[in-house]
């Protein structure tokens, strides 16, 4: 039988020492720059994004017109988004999607597959999208939204998104203990940088589906694959930060830092 050397105490009520100083140093040296560096490039990045939408989309769908409008919001500023003519669902496409949800929501509820928590989230999804194919089906002609207005709510909805993930990630990585400041920072500017560009990729993503498809799967992109989704990923980052924070205090070296109440 392996004895050990030595027990250590039961991670029970421990906590980590904390510097208020050298925290609220990395969030006056990191995060605000980084706020007052957003909204000076607000502009900039939503115009740039719009641009190279422009771009992409005027590739596959040549011949549509498409423009980039500008909007201006009391605290951010002029934000730009991009303008796409409206399509909306047949009814044969409308009937097919409804047969292909019901078979999926057959599959998902059966076998092993039954409970599973991935299975009970795709159930809960498509759930909206037959919902939004239930409205199409007997009011097509009363659907109340046009294709500019969904990209002015992502685009005012990313922005949001992405500021409040500037002060979450400074606040859930600077208030961690007192060291590890280089885990920090990277986990802030990974967080960040991975959000600004999954979000602007979705964006195109998300017009060329409701350009090419119709508008029908506009409830799925934003109660199922919006805000929520982007919440869900900086979830997992985090984790990943935890878990290397919890590896980075429990070295021998630094194993000091734990404190028992």
């Amino acid at each position: 039988m392996v004895q050990k050397q030595r027990i250590y105490y039961a991670r029970t009520y421990r906590h980590l020492v904390q510097s208020v100083l050298k925290n609220v140093l990395y969030l006056l040296l990191l995060i605000l720059p980084t706020i007052l560096l957003y909204f000076w490039g607000l502009h900039a990045l939503t115009r740039f994004i719009s641009e190279v939408g422009v771009k992409v989309l005027g590739n596959v769908f040549p011949g549509i017109p498409m423009n980039i409008t500008t909007v201006s919001y009391p605290v951010f500023g002029a934000v730009d988004y991009i303008v796409l003519p409206t399509v909306l669902p047949s009814f044969p496409f409308i009937v097919g999607n409804l047969c292909v949800v019901f078979v999926v929501l057959i599959f998902l509820s059966t076998g092993k597959r039954k409970g599973h928590p991935v299975a009970i989230y795709l159930m809960l999804s498509l759930m909206s999208h037959v919902v939004s194919c239930i409205f199409f089906l007997f009011g097509t002609n009363h659907f109340p939204y046009q294709m500019f207005h969904f990209s002015e709510l992502y685009i005012s909805q990313q922005i949001s998104i992405w500021l409040i993930f500037i002060i979450l990630s400074g606040l859930v990585t600077g208030f961690i203990g007192s060291k590890g400041y280089v885990y920090k920072t990277v986990t802030f500017l990974v967080t960040m940088l991975y959000s600004l560009v999954f979000g602007a990729i979705r964006y195109i993503v998300f017009l060329f589906i409701l350009e090419q498809y119709s508008m029908l799967y506009m409830a799925v992109m934003f109660f199922v694959l919006g805000p929520l989704f982007d919440f869900l990923y900086l979830v997992c980052i985090y984790s990943f930060f935890i878990n290397k924070m919890t590896k980075y205090y429990d070295s021998s070296k630094r194993r000091g830092e734990w404190k028992w109440s």
